[in-house]
């Protein structure tokens, strides 16, 4: 089963140079999308902490936000991890091609 897993991630191998880079691109977006969500997120949750939580609702929704910040940049981290595979193998490739640029 982790072989499969494996493999259905590995999918963008197959996709040309041109094609990498706008996969790569549209990663970025969608990263900077959610490291927009975490700071929104953060800075909610310290301007409710700063100005005192009033009750146990307060408390938790802190806490959600918290949760959902440390998800998501899990998610950010892991998201990164695998652009940096994707860089490799388009230097890799640019490496094996003579003269080309880059």
């Amino acid at each position: 089963m982790t072989a499969r897993r494996e493999a259905r991630g590995q999918e963008w191998r197959r996709l040309g140079d041109q094609a990498l880079e706008e996969l790569l691109v549209e990663r970025w977006l969608r990263r900077g999308v959610l490291l927009g969500v975490i700071f929104l997120a953060a800075a909610v949750a310290t301007l409710l902490g700063a100005r005192g939580l009033a009750g146990w609702r307060e408390e938790v929704l802190v806490g959600i936000l918290v949760a959902l910040g440390l998800a998501l940049g899990a998610i950010a981290f892991a998201m990164r991890q695998r652009d940096l595979a994707i860089h490799r193998e388009l230097r890799r490739r640019r490496r094996a091609r003579p003269g080309a640029g880059g």
